[in-house]
Order: structure tokens, then sequence, then C-alpha cells
């Protein structure tokens, strides 16, 4: 703001010197002309919707970088007013995105959360569901990077008299959303060491096995042996509460398997 006044002061300095020099013609055009001027730059300037530049919208920027830069919760009031002042919901949602990553960039976590928070709900259409998921996986990751690593080792003992073709591990939440948090299915699998399953195998980003260390919930895990001519399943949960170094694991004995019917 103080830039943009400096800027206009330099440019009426020649308009000013020359309407004060007595000699000079056309004093009142030439003042009208730059009334005039400078009347619709200002009022397009202040305008809600301006052709040109706000110094709304600047001011609301400037604002918004300082909360950031202080790590501060970003008030509710001031950006959902920068968000809506678009022509679609498109373009406030990515508006948003911007603001978000910038925190992320100066690692203001408050501020990004606090974005988070607005951008979640505001944009509740199934439309913004993945983004979001998206933009929660970044904070997640920026803010915790030792659990980047989280992971679940699952070891198998083959169902009795099973010659195994293939193997399936779905792992949910009981009582959560309808969307697995991880899902892997293995070929021809070699079973003298651990299955690893971790973020990588989620099917929503953001909605996996490292947030759900992070949170510290119970799973559930589902296990699916293909033999021949026959089909197995086994389930586990695992309260992640008393898991150590961002990992846990657990063993399917052959004898916890239940046929499958086909």
């Amino acid at each position: 703001m103080l830039i943009i006044i400096a800027v206009s002061v330099i440019l009426l300095l020649p308009i000013i010197a020359y309407l004060l020099h007595p000699l000079s013609n056309q004093k009142s055009i030439i003042f009208l002309t730059t009334f005039l001027i400078f009347g619709l730059f200002i009022i397009n300037f202040f305008s809600s919707n301006p052709i040109i530049g706000s110094w709304v919208h600047a001011n609301q920027s400037e604002s918004i970088y300082r909360s950031i830069s202080q790590n501060e919760e970003l008030n509710s009031s001031l950006i959902n007013q920068y968000l809506n002042n678009t022509s679609s919901k498109d373009e406030s949602f990515m508006r948003g995105i911007q603001v978000f990553y910038k925190a992320l960039e100066l690692q203001s976590f408050d501020s990004a959360e606090s974005m988070l928070q607005t951008l979640n709900a505001q944009f509740i259409s199934e439309n913004f569901q993945v983004p979001i998921f998206n933009l929660l996986a970044d904070l997640r990751d920026a803010k915790y990077p030792d659990l980047a690593n989280s992971k679940l080792l699952i070891s198998i003992e083959s169902p009795s008299n099973c010659n195994l073709q293939s193997l399936q591990f779905f792992v949910s939440i009981p009582g959560g959303p309808d969307v697995n948090i991880a899902a892997r299915e293995i070929i021809s699998p070699v079973l003298d060491r651990p299955f690893i399953l971790d973020k990588s195998h989620s099917l929503v980003r953001g909605f996996d096995i490292t947030s759900a260390f992070l949170q510290q919930v119970m799973i559930k895990i589902e296990a699916q042996a293909r033999c021949d001519n026959s089909a197995f399943q086994a389930f586990k949960s695992k309260d992640l509460k008393y898991s150590k170094g961002n990992q846990d694991e657990l063993f399917f004995y052959a004898n916890e398997w239940l046929k499958k019917e086909q």
C-alpha cells in the first residue's frame, strides 16, 4: 500500500510542477484530466469488484501473509472474504490452496491447519474431497516427517492343504469411513519374509496407514488367500496406540484361516 502511494506521488510531481508554473497554458484541462484519471483509479482500487487491482484484495493479502509469517491461526472472517471475492468456486478453492502452501513453505503449521479447516468447512462437495485429503497428507508429512515411513508388517502361514496362488490384504478403521486405508494383492507370494503395507497402498492419499498411526486408532486387517481350488480368509485387529517406532506387526497362523465360500 505504501509503495502504491509513493509511486502515485512521484507520478504527480511533474503535473504539480506544471500546474504551479506561472507560464503554463491549459492548466484547467491538465487539472481536470488528472483529476478524472486518478479519481477513476482510486474508485477502481477501492472497489470490491475492480477492473485493475484492488486495495481491499491487497490489504487482505498483506494481513494473511502477516499472520502466516507469525504462524498464527488465520482470521476466519478475513479468510472467508478473501476466498469469496472470486468469480467461481474453483477459483476460490485454488486461492485457498495458494495460501495453504505458502504457510507450508514457511513451516507455519498453525496457519496451514486453520486454512485447511476453512477449506474443509466451505468445500463439502465430493469434487473437493480428494484434493482436501491431498492437502491433509502434505500437511501431515511436513509436520510429522518421522511418520512418513509408518508401516504394517504382516507375516503369513499358508492355510493347510493349500497351494497358495495369491494373497490380498485390506486394512480399515472400524466405525470409520467405508474406504480401506490400505489394500494390496500379491501374486505367487513368498512367505519367508513379512509383507509390508504403508501409505503407498492407500486408495485415497491422506486416508492411509500413516494417518492411522498418527491418530493411534484401532485398525482391522483382513487377509484373503487363494489356493488352487479353494479360498480362505482371516481377520485381525490391532490397536496402534501400543505401536512403537511408527510400525507394528502381526502374524496369521495356519489354524486361523477360515474357508471362504466361492
